[in-house]
């Protein structure tokens, strides 16, 4: 047992450690286990995992799963990140945005980033369709279209964090997965779209100019969003921060309901766009 790199044939048998206590934030993993965006998959068993570490390809983004209790496996992905960013990358400037479920990790991820990173309290909701369908026929969406390669040249980060991911924003809009709201003299002030895609659930991200808050677009953004999802048999999927109180009330009115915790770890250079946001 060991810190082994599998290849996308064995991805499979890391899915089923994303259970129970392991079932928070898991778009972001399983769109690289089901080869929606493309990443590298290390665990400590080849045939039978225990843990795993689930990772972009540029390593900014990740997951560890299961209990940080294989000493060779802990040493291995120690070495690998330190090694890669700050051996072959810049140490001053890096960007990162991993998640955990379980504390064993903290200490792991502190031995190889240190002060450089710190440490996020999140919450993943569990989305009641029956509330949602609740809130009864959508309202007023006068200025908001859905998202297409066109409209994404308004959001310049987000198209980059994109094609970073998905290697291209054709394959993303595949998914037909956003929409943008538009101001009278056709700027764009705010959208909502699915940072990532997998396990049949949409991971939900919203962000709202800060001159145009306060007025319904993220509410109304978030329900087109969600009522997309639904007509195309995906399930929306709610994270933020723990302490986040207006996420956590736009999420109880839109029918999503608290139901457990996480960890992410945080470089103050990971711009607001690459992890899911909810300004």
């Amino acid at each position: 047992m060991s810190f082994i790199r599998i290849e996308r044939d064995q991805y499979h048998v890391v899915k089923g450690l994303l259970s129970g206590a392991e079932s928070a934030f898991t778009p972001f993993p399983l769109s690289i286990l089901e080869e929606t965006i493309d990443g590298i998959v290390y665990v400590d068993n080849q045939d039978h995992p225990q843990c795993a570490a689930v990772m972009s390809s540029d390593f900014i983004g990740g997951r560890l799963i299961g209990h940080a209790v294989n000493k060779a496996f802990n040493e291995g992905f120690i070495s690998t990140m330190k090694d890669h960013f700050f051996v072959n990358g810049s140490a001053n400037d890096f960007r990162l945005f991993w998640s955990t479920v379980s504390e064993s990790w903290d200490e792991i991820i502190f031995r190889v980033f240190g002060y450089r990173v710190f440490c996020i309290s999140r919450t993943q909701f569990e989305f009641d369709r029956h509330v949602f369908e609740s809130l009864g026929l959508i309202g007023n969406d006068e200025g908001m279209f859905r998202m297409d390669a066109a409209m994404l040249q308004s959001y310049e980060p987000l198209r980059r964090e994109i094609e970073g991911l998905w290697g291209s924003i054709e394959k993303y809009l595949q998914h037909d997965v956003g929409w943008v709201a538009f101001s009278s003299d056709g700027q764009g002030i705010g959208l909502c779209h699915a940072a990532f895609i997998g396990g049949g659930l949409a991971e939900l991200s919203i962000h709202v100019n800060k001159s145009a808050r306060s007025q319904g677009f993220g509410f109304q953004l978030a329900r087109n969003f969600i009522g997309d999802c639904l007509n195309r048999g995906v399930i929306p999927n709610w994270t933020c921060d723990t302490q986040n109180v207006p996420s956590f009330q736009m999420a109880q009115k839109l029918g999503f309901k608290e139901n457990k915790k996480y960890n992410l770890f945080s470089s103050i250079y990971t711009p607001i766009l690459h992890e899911p946001s909810r300004t």
